[in-house]
């Protein structure tokens, strides 16, 4: 059986309206003894709120969406865990929607939530992004975190760490320690500003020739670097080391570079980008730039909750990468 405020009243020997008001917060006017006893009596009845029809009242349902693009890769459980972290302290609940980096399915997902009342989205944009049409019909605040976007133009807040900076840093990683001949496996971007971008800075910075033989795009998955090893290495058998624009892009390159009997590092040097959990147990550990996913998911959470019930502007934060030195440089 259902316990509602009314049964409470009634127990307490109060009014429903009382009873409303403090578990409400808006008990200032009501005695510490009768606070005590009903908050005392909802813990003894097992009381819980129908935050639906609070949420009615308040124009709010207590709800943020999170919309990831690939909920395979650890790099984006990571940041749900910080979410969905943060949320809880606040007595905020997380709906989740995977688009598998589909585009019609992020629209989907943006149609979805807004239909579902939700107060505001966290959102990490898939790979091959919607257009900007789309991302401005989203009617309530959004926080976009990891991927960049025009965030201050749409009015969003942003969580990120400097993709193209880190990939920078990763590739001056390998010409630090004796590579010449760097090839870059990442995926595809719809604009300019990407990943890659990093690399032929960083080879140009160095004085070295940036060859597009020496470049495969496609997806964030392990598949892509597998593939994409074998492509380079069939066309540059010379190459000496390869910067991954993610983790599970490195992983299936030292995957090609074992079954090609290459040594790793002493043939070919390899470094990823985002250090997911399991990278340090690869073998051989995978040395890789850090972002550190957790602490993003939390502060987007920590943003979008302070905008919403404080009405803190909605920012923009920039993380800072690590290097995570290990065994495959």
């Amino acid at each position: 059986m259902t316990v509602t405020m009314k049964d409470i009243a009634h127990a307490a020997g109060v009014s429903t309206a009382t009873v409303s008001k403090v578990l409400n917060g808006l008990d200032e006017h009501i005695s510490e003894e009768t606070r005590q006893k009903i908050w005392n009596l909802k813990e003894k009845m097992g009381y819980i709120p129908n935050n639906f029809a609070r949420g009615l009242k308040k124009k709010s349902s207590g709800t943020i969406g999170f919309i990831l693009p690939d909920i395979a890769n650890p790099f984006f459980p990571e940041i749900a865990r910080g979410i969905q972290d943060e949320a809880r302290k606040e007595d905020f609940a997380v709906v989740m929607c995977n688009t598998g980096n589909n585009a019609e399915a992020e629209t989907k997902a943006i149609e979805f939530l807004t239909s579902k009342m939700v107060d505001g989205i966290i959102y990490t944009r898939s790979v091959m992004n919607v257009g900007a049409k789309e991302i401005k019909t989203i009617d309530v605040p959004v926080v976009a975190v990891d991927r960049r976007i025009h965030a201050k133009k749409l009015g969003f807040g942003q969580v990120y760490v400097d993709a193209v900076a880190g990939i920078h840093e990763a590739t001056n990683v390998l010409i630090r320690h004796g590579c010449r001949k760097i090839a870059c496996i990442s995926a595809k971007y719809p604009t300019s500003g990407d990943r890659i971008e990093g690399y032929r800075q960083a080879l140009k910075e160095a004085r070295m020739t940036v060859r597009e033989s020496l470049i495969y795009l496609d997806s964030f998955d392990v598949s892509t670097g597998y593939a994409g090893t074998e492509k380079l290495l069939h066309a540059n058998p010379s190459i000496d080391g390869i910067v991954c624009g993610d983790d599970l892009i490195a992983f299936g390159v030292l995957h090609a570079l074992r079954d090609h009997r290459k040594r790793i590092p002493e043939d070919i040097k390899v470094i990823g980008f985002d250090d997911i959990y399991f990278a340090k147990y690869s073998t051989p550990a995978l040395t890789t730039i850090r972002q550190p996913a957790y602490e993003m998911g939390k502060e987007a959470a920590h943003m979008m909750i302070s905008h919403l019930l404080n009405g803190t502007p909605l920012s923009s934060l920039k993380f800072d990468y690590s290097i995570e030195m290990r065994e495959t440089v």
